[in-house]
Parts: structure tokens; sequence; C-alpha cells
């Protein structure tokens, strides 16, 4: 049956005041903050009958771009407008049932900006039974700032709004023109008013650092810990944490606590992890990661190669070289004046070489003055080279020589050295660089998380260790403690670099903003730095650290005969050689008198 026109226009005219009133309160809203775009919204019940001039009226009073959906459209906003949206969604009634399609839709399409404006039109009347479910489902969707207006909101100027903090409160308040009263969307993300915020608390120093004080309290500290405490003073609310271990020291592994943040179990994982891609459901990045290799400080080279390492074999040839000039020179000037000389003379003289190696030698009968220049030059050779092997063999003893550095992966393999990695890093590691499969055999993976800690933990040198540029800084100051450094970390055997490390939380949660907020604060005055550079104090109050010298002890060790075994195979090659030329001359001699060659003596 068709509806008399008496009643369409009735509806039309109440339909026209309460656009009007609405379009009243948006430039209201707009004095205190303005925004970019409305989102209009609807569900299909109501989209024949309110397809009427409301979106364009809107648009011709407020002049902003106006989205029009219902609930079978769901559009992903964040990613082509900014956050300075409002919605308005319109609704029959507050049958949350009826109505669940609408607001799925609407989150869907507020995703990652459920924290902007959103005003609820109910066109029924106002009751507190209504409003507190609709409110309820709200702060589970994570839609923050709302407000809702009922069908009489045109005469009584009443608007409703909510407030989690500390516990779920309704707010009836009325709106007028005057920018002198309350803002209509006041900033809830200042101050939590003791708000409890379920969190759960993961990870290991440097970030996280847990004991009792002397008053038997638990104490947080680290750079994740000192993060909990200025975020509850800064937001005034207190961190709780229902889910627990039955130690309260004892932590899960980071990666470990994201799940409990996707169930919504907590609102926020007090650790850091790294995100995916695309990095939904975490924070902004509180840590910037390298993920390097921290090698062993090289070994030193044993005694016996002391004498070798004096003599290099550049040393060797340029004294050698030096050693056949001066014999062409000294034979030269021998034959010149007169003096009888042989063709081994100019390649090496026998006095040269006693000069050099500080042995006496003869000198010629009224030697030249040009050959007691020679002479002279000869002896001063002699004692500049005895005095410069003199001083790199004592230095060498006192400050032994390192073995050489590893240059690249290739080196660190064939050196047989085993890196101790985690297997979920490791894991992580050849997921995402294919190219460093060849490199697995160098890895020692350990499964457990509490094993690796402790494996790492003894800093021993037969390993290596896959640890983070935050970790190393404590090390790199427990190492200070030492008489000599134990390990240490090279760029150029960093695997990542510059890995963002966030909080885990919701892609959705009203946290997001104060989270972000106090990062950038404490990035900007330096107070994340400064905490990292406290860890190693902490953990000695902790006493997790100690100051013990993990280091070997440099005792006086005074010289034994195995350190002189080079020049054992020297002396010994040099005895079998000279008794092979013996030999081979006693054997000539016998043969030639043999054959009648060499007369022989009578």
């Amino acid at each position: 049956m068709d509806c008399p026109p008496w009643i369409l226009l009735g509806l039309w005219l109440i339909r026209l005041a309460s656009a009007s009133a609405l379009i009243e309160l948006l430039d209201r809203i707009r004095q205190e903050s303005d925004f970019e775009h409305v989102l209009v919204m609807g569900n299909k019940n109501m989209s024949a009958s309110d397809s009427s001039s409301f979106p364009k009226d809107m648009m011709d009073e407020v002049q902003v771009p106006i989205l029009q959906l219902d609930e079978n459209v769901s559009y992903f906003f964040h990613n082509f407008t900014s956050n300075r949206l409002i919605s308005v969604v319109f609704m029959s009634d507050a049958n949350l049932d009826g109505n669940r399609g609408l607001l799925k839709a609407l989150v869907a399409n507020l995703r990652h900006m459920t924290t902007s404006r959103v005003i609820f039109f109910i066109q029924m009347e106002a009751r507190s039974g209504v409003l507190y479910d609709l409110f309820n489902d709200c702060w589970r969707k994570k839609l923050l700032n709302v407000i809702v207006l009922f069908a009489d909101h045109e005469a009584t100027k009443t608007f409703y709004s909510y407030s989690h903090f500390p516990i779920l409160q309704i707010e009836e308040r009325i709106y007028d023109s005057d920018l002198q009263s309350s803002p209509m969307f006041p900033d809830r993300l200042r101050n939590f008013h003791g708000y409890e915020m379920p969190v759960i608390i993961g990870g290991t120093a440097p970030r996280m650092i847990a004991y009792y004080n002397r008053w038997g309290r638990v104490v947080y500290k680290g750079t994740v810990g000192h993060f909990m405490m200025a975020f509850q003073q800064k937001f005034n609310c207190k961190l709780v944490q229902p889910l627990t271990y039955k130690n309260p020291l004892e932590f899960a592994p980071s990666m470990q606590t994201v799940a409990a943040v996707r169930n919504d179990s907590v609102e926020m994982s007090m650790s850091l992890t790294f995100p995916p891609f695309p990095p939904f459901g975490f924070s902004y990045p509180y840590e910037q990661l390298n993920w390097c290799i921290m090698m062993p400080v090289e070994a030193d080279v044993p005694s016996l190669e002391y004498y070798t390492r004096v003599f290099e074999l550049s040393a060797f040839l340029l004294t050698l070289g030096a050693l056949v000039i001066i014999s062409g020179l000294l034979a030269s000037s021998l034959w010149l004046h007169g003096y009888p000389t042989t063709i081994s003379d100019f390649l090496l003289h026998d006095s040269c070489l006693r000069g050099v190696l500080g042995q006496s030698f003869v000198e010629v009968f009224r030697a030249p003055i040009l050959v007691r220049g020679i002479y002279l030059e000869i002896c001063v050779l002699g004692i500049l080279i005895t005095a410069w092997y003199n001083s790199y063999f004592s230095s060498y003893v006192t400050t032994a020589p390192k073995q050489p550095a590893f240059r690249n992966y290739d080196d660190v393999l064939a050196s047989k050295l085993k890196v101790v990695a985690w297997k979920p890093e490791y894991a992580e590691l050849f997921g995402r660089l294919l190219e460093f499969r060849k490199y697995e055999p160098m890895f020692l993976v350990e499964p457990d998380f509490s094993k690796y800690l402790a494996r790492r933990d003894t800093l021993d040198t037969r390993y290596g260790y896959m640890i983070a540029n935050g970790r190393w800084v404590v090390i790199n100051e427990q190492q200070k403690v030492f008489s000599r450094p134990l390990f240490r970390m090279r760029d150029d055997f960093c695997f990542f670099n510059n890995v963002p490390f966030g909080f885990p939380l919701h892609e959705n949660s009203v946290f997001m903003e104060p989270v972000l907020r106090l990062i950038l604060e404490l990035a900007e005055t330096g107070l994340s730095q400064y905490w990292l550079k406290k860890v190693f104090s902490e953990l000695i109050e902790a006493g997790e650290m100690h100051f013990v010298d993990l280091s070997p002890r440099r005792e006086f060790r005074a010289m034994q005969l195995q350190d002189l075994e080079y020049i054992w195979y020297g002396f010994a090659f040099m005895a079998v050689l000279s008794s092979l030329v013996w030999l081979l001359e006693v054997s000539f001699y016998r043969v030639k008198s043999s054959k009648g060659m060499i007369p022989l003596r009578k």
C-alpha cells in the first residue's frame, strides 16, 4: 500500500532538520580541528530511503569531499587519505546484531585510522543500555573518538561519548557554537587516569633486565624497562601482566610474545622484535639493529714464529740486496788497487757477510781510503741490522703479534671456527638471504634459547656469536674490565643493517599514537641511547654481571726448547748440507786419485 503524501512530507521535513543540525555540528567540530574528508556510511536497508540530498547538502555546506559507502563496501582509506577524516554513520536502531555488518565495514574502512573521529546518528530515543553496549563494542573495535546522536538531538542539543580510562564511562554533554566550552572530541590519549593496561614482557638484556630491589619489589631496567617506566609516568597508567611465568624474573623470547598480542590477550608486548613486511601491527622503530658476527680477537703468533716474523721475506731480500751491492763495491775496490779477488767475492764477500752479522773479519794490509770507507759502511750496516733485529724480537716477546685477521666470510668458513646462532634467528637469516646458504657449515645452531644465552655469556673464544649491536655495547663495556679484549665486532661482518625493531601491538591499537610520541621524544632527547650505555652498570646491579677479568692472565714465561724449533731446523739443514758437501769433496778426491789424475805428494 502506498504511503500517504503528507507522511512522506513530514519525514522529509524531519530529515531536512536533522541534516541541518548535523551540518551545524560538523561545522562546530571543524572549528576545533579541521578535517579534509567526510565518510558517510549506512546499512543497505537505509540506503534506499536515505539516498536523498543529504550528502550533497553536506558537501555544499562543509565544502569537503564526501565519501558515501554502505556496509557491503570496505576500502583501505589509509593508503590514499590522511587521518584528518571524520565518519558519519547512520543507524536505524541500536541493535548491534542488526548493524554488525555496518560496524565491521566501518572498522575495515578506518583500518590504521580507528582513532579518527566518528559520529553515530541513531534514529531512536536515547537509552543508557543501548549506549553501554555500543560504546563497549566500539572499545573492542579500537574506535576511541566516538560521539552518538539520537533522533531528538536537535531539540536537546545533547550528544553522548565515552572514555575507557580508567574504566568505561558514558559522558552526556550539550554542544553549542561557543568555542569556550569543552571540545567535542577531547584528546583522550594524554592522560589515561590510572588505566591498567595489559601487556606481556619478553626479551633479554640489554633490552629487559629484571631483579628484586632491597625492598623485595621487581624492578625493570634496560632499554625496554626504562621505556615501560617512562610510558607509565608520562601517560598516567599502570602496566599489568595477565600472562606471567611462575618466576616473575623469567620472560619469553621476544618473538614468542607476538601471539599474545594477535589473539587480544594483551594490548601490547613490551619487547622488541623485527616486523614482517608490510610492517603492520608494530610500533615505530624503537631500535635500529645491526645483526653481526662477534669474532674472537686474533690469537697470538706462537713463540717459535718470532724469528721468522722478524725476518720477513721483503726484509730478507732487502738485506741480501744490500750485501750483494756492498760486496760488489768492496771486491771492485780491492781489484782496482791490485789486491787478489775471486769471482765469488763480487757476489758475496766474506768480510761483508761477517761484518753484517756482527763478526770480526780481517782487513787487507795498508788498505786505501776507499776500502776503509767501505769497511766502515759494513760496520755501520751490521750495527743497524743487529739493533733492528733485537728491537723487533724484544717487542714480539713483550707484545706478541697477532694471527692474520679474517677478511671475509670465506676465511671464517675455512678456519673451521663455529659461529653460535639461535635457531629462529638462523632460520630468518637463511630464509631472507639465500646467497648465504653456502656458509651454513659455519654455524653451530642452538635451538634452546636459554642454552644459547648461557653459551654466549661465557665468552668462550673457541666460538663466534651472532649478536645485535645493542648487546655488543654491553660486551664492549664489559671488556674494559679485562686486561685485554677477547672479542671484537666489525661492520663488514654484519648480515643485516638498520633492521627496525619495534613493539608488537594491534594494528588499530588506540595506543599506537602514544607509543609513537614517546619513542620520538626519547630519541630526540637522547635518553634511549643513554639507557643503552647504562645497561652494563645495571647488569652489575642486578647481579647478572660482575667486575671479573675473564681474559687469560699474561704471566712470565721463560724461553723453552720448542721455541727454538725453527732454529734447530735450520741448524739441522745446514749440518746435513755441509756434511753432504764434505762427502762429495772426499768422494771426488778419491775418484780422481784412483784414476791418477791428481799427483800424490811425497
